[in-house]
């Protein structure tokens, strides 16, 4: 059985200054077009990235994906990113999403970033991102 994403989702975590802030992206399938909808809760970070591609394929009854994330920003941002992957019922598969992963996306730039589905189960997918400082922080007594 061949499963197709429907829904790309950008989590939403709310953060204070020096931790990491989320922005949330959302890209609906329509006829091997994507239409972009923002559900941001930091909107300068989601001002600053839109996905503008997401591809699919099955390897080994496992769902594979490549999402293009592009910067809407003139300067370089400093992210990290994360895949969570649902069931057919919309129900997160416990315990299999991915580590945060680094990443550098330089003004106007565009990359890929690969998920692979834990499990057979795995149909939907979500990929949270979020900005890292880079202003050192101190530890306070």
């Amino acid at each position: 059985m061949k499963y197709i994403v429907p829904l790309l989702a950008v989590l939403m975590l709310s953060a204070c200054a020096t931790q990491p802030v989320t922005s949330g992206i959302s890209v609906e399938q329509s006829k091997n077009s994507f239409n972009e909808q923002l559900r941001v809760d930091n909107l300068d970070l989601g001002n600053k990235l839109a996905i503008t591609d997401v591809k699919t394929r099955q390897t080994n009854q496992l769902t594979d994906v490549v999402v293009t994330l592009s910067s809407q920003y003139k300067k370089s941002q400093y992210l990290q990113y994360q895949f969570n992957w649902f069931d057919k019922d919309g129900f997160i598969i416990k315990g299999n999403h991915s580590p945060w992963q680094a990443l550098t996306l330089f003004g106007f730039a565009k990359t890929q970033l690969p998920g692979l589905a834990p499990s057979s189960d795995a149909v939907t997918f979500s990929l949270a991102v979020r900005e890292v400082s880079t202003e050192s922080q101190e530890f306070k007594d």
